[in-house]
């Protein structure tokens, strides 16, 4: 199996382990969270085109017009760090080709060691 093939698998399991073991955060799961970025997967795990997709590019600004409130954003902080180590995304490509490509601020630290109990609003 190539290293491709196993980037998407392991997407797919922790795709389902988020959906099963996903808690509301005032409107917005980790399940929610998965699921919106789906578009993103194949650019964030490298096996896709070198920039983001458009789709992904919306679901970008999806996802941070729905993170309204202090609350929120620290349950997509943890929920954003679970995917970062769970589908071995390209944190650089997500840190900074992503806002940059589709002009968009993600209001939360994407690093899979950040502190999300300080993220403010």
């Amino acid at each position: 199996m190539t290293s491709c093939s196993m980037s998407l698998l392991a997407f797919g399991v922790v795709i389902m382990v988020l959906m099963i073991s996903s808690c509301p955060a005032n409107g917005l799961t980790c399940d929610d969270t998965a699921r919106i970025l789906t578009p993103c997967q194949d650019f964030l795990v490298g096996s896709g085109p070198p920039t983001p997709s458009t789709g992904c590019c919306g679901a970008m600004r999806n996802l941070v017009s729905r993170a309204t409130s202090t609350q929120v954003r620290r349950d997509l902080c943890g929920c954003m760090k679970q995917i970062i180590l769970g589908f071995h995304v390209d944190v650089g490509k997500l840190q900074f080709i992503v806002p940059q490509y589709c002009k968009v601020k993600i209001p939360v630290p994407l690093d899979p060691n950040a502190d999300c109990s300080k993220v403010p609003f």
